[in-house]
């Protein structure tokens, strides 16, 4: 089985895309701005979709390095879905290099998040957008994070 994986190099040094992966600052400007982040080893994060959530532990934080969340609880409300839990239990890892002189590698990889999964195609075009998103914030200062009002605007 072949986990989702995606690599991107972008343009801001480590300590910054660390920032934007361990903050609550950061991680509002790219994922979701309904979310409480822990900033410590042992916490639990909370990631609010609309009807969707999210729960990580933070399993590991080195600080220009890596970042590496446990999904402790998930609920992705989409009637198709048999199961609304498959996150339950995978493992989400941010890896970053320097990659040339104010540029970083992001290798990130959901361990779990597999194609036999019934959510992994709309999960594929969810990490897709986010980590575009992420990469946006970090090179404009302006990222695409799943927004409330918008939701309920619409």
């Amino acid at each position: 089985m072949s986990h989702y994986q995606q690599s991107l190099v972008i343009g801001a040094d480590p300590a910054t895309v660390y920032a934007a992966l361990a903050t609550p600052e950061g991680l509002r400007g790219w994922w979701t701005q309904d979310c409480d982040v822990a900033v410590a080893l042992g916490g639990s994060s909370h990631f609010r979709f609309g009807p969707h959530h999210k729960s990580m532990l933070v399993e590991r934080l080195e600080p220009g390095r890596e970042v590496r969340w446990l999904c402790v609880e998930a609920h992705i409300a989409v009637d198709r879905l048999v199961r609304k839990d498959e996150w339950l239990g995978t493992h989400l890892v941010f890896r970053l290099t320097q990659d040339g002189a104010g540029r970083t590698r992001l290798d990130f990889e959901h361990v779990g998040l597999v194609p036999e999964l019934e959510c992994y195609a709309m999960c594929n075009d969810g990490w897709r957008y986010y980590l575009a998103s992420l990469q946006q914030l970090l090179e404009t200062g302006k990222g695409t994070p799943f927004e409330l009002l918008a939701v309920a605007a619409a």
